[in-house]
């Protein structure tokens, strides 16, 4: 700590001298913006934007459900959120001293911390984080859940969690080379198979890991069900259909028939990610899977809802070959049905 402090009075003095042999007209911003780099450089690097905590690796991942997490209760949530309100109007100060841009959403924080606090936040994505991570899949270790309760306020429950190191993927239109890839590709498709795995409560009921609604962004207001059977699961997705956007009866007919091919079998239902996206994956300098991120529409769904979640746009896109890959091939029919479900009812959660 000694040689920190002289070190630091060293530097200080350096840059006294230098700026007062210089004329009185000299920029001021230039003199504090070098106090300001030399007082960075002495702060631990825990304390800075860029600290994130080890990954787990991704060796086995458990194939056998994991238990169900308690829910947090009413007491604790209320609490916590106190808690990251203040944490919020932290970040504010926090990233205004390293020149960051405060992201309302996704807040940073010292320590290697990471306040998610969006209008698709809840606590069912607490639980589904909570399942993937304690299975092994490299997600973000939940810290608290707080919960907001004021009436003006869409964003009613907010997460802390620990921040991962990595980087997004991006996607792109370049073809897929497999053999090109790192090992993160392989390790993806073990998390994803290993979740399809899990034994759900029923095989009839569609809901989220603790029974309740699901949230996805392709239903009016982001949020469904649950739902006891599968026929329920699809009179909702089909209720909103409208020949808006057909040129013909005849064309909306024959789109309606395509979509209604989903209901032609039946389903198992599986653990779904439900946004199986490129930006929601992390990949570390080594190239293995750092992160599985954004778990807030995970939850118990018909087989073929991961795959064609993920492809229904941007057909023959990088990471539309990367899903085919990891096993979309399997729902090549189910995929058209869907996208035909989609042209259906895009207009009815759209605008959300």
């Amino acid at each position: 700590m000694q040689s920190h402090v002289g070190t630091a009075r060293s530097i200080v003095r350096h840059i006294l001298v230098y700026f007062l042999q210089r004329p009185r007209n000299v920029d001021l911003f230039i003199f504090w913006r070098a106090l300001f780099t030399m007082w960075l450089s002495l702060i631990p690097s825990i304390i800075t934007p860029d600290y994130t905590w080890p990954a787990p690796a991704v060796t086995t991942v458990q194939r056998v459900t994991p238990p169900v997490p308690a829910v947090p209760g009413a007491n604790s949530r209320w609490l916590w959120g106190k808690a990251h309100g203040l944490l919020y109007h932290f970040s504010r100060c926090y990233c205004y001293l390293f020149g960051l841009y405060f992201d309302p959403h996704i807040i940073q924080l010292p320590f290697g911390l990471v306040l998610k606090w969006t209008d698709r936040t809840s606590v069912e994505e607490v639980i589904a984080m909570q399942m993937a991570r304690a299975a092994g899949i490299p997600v973000p270790r939940v810290l608290s859940c707080g919960e907001h309760v004021t009436p003006h306020l869409t964003r009613e429950v907010s997460i802390l969690m620990t921040r991962l190191p990595g980087f997004s993927l991006v996607n792109s239109d370049d073809p897929l080379e497999v053999a090109d890839e790192g090992p993160w590709l392989e390790e993806l498709k073990t998390c994803v198979h290993a979740m399809r795995e899990w034994e759900p409560p029923s095989q009839d009921i569609i809901c989220s890991p603790i029974g309740t609604a699901l949230r996805s962004s392709r239903v009016p207001d982001h949020i469904m069900g649950p739902f006891k059977d599968h026929k329920s699961f699809y009179q909702h997705l089909f209720a909103p259909a409208s020949q808006h956007g057909f040129i013909s009866v005849d064309d909306y007919n024959n789109t309606f028939a395509t979509a209604k091919q989903l209901q032609q079998r039946p389903y198992k239902v599986k653990f779904t990610h439900g946004d199986l996206k490129a930006h929601n994956i992390l990949i570390n300098e080594d190239g293995h899977l750092a992160g599985f991120l954004d778990w807030e529409s995970g939850g118990w769904y018909p087989e073929f809802w991961e795959y064609t979640t993920a492809m229904r746009f941007g057909r023959d896109s990088w990471w539309y070959q990367v899903t085919m890959w990891m096993g979309g091939y399997e729902y090549r029919e189910e995929l058209e049905s869907d996208r035909a479900l989609n042209l259906l009812t895009v207009d009815s959660y759209i605008a959300f």
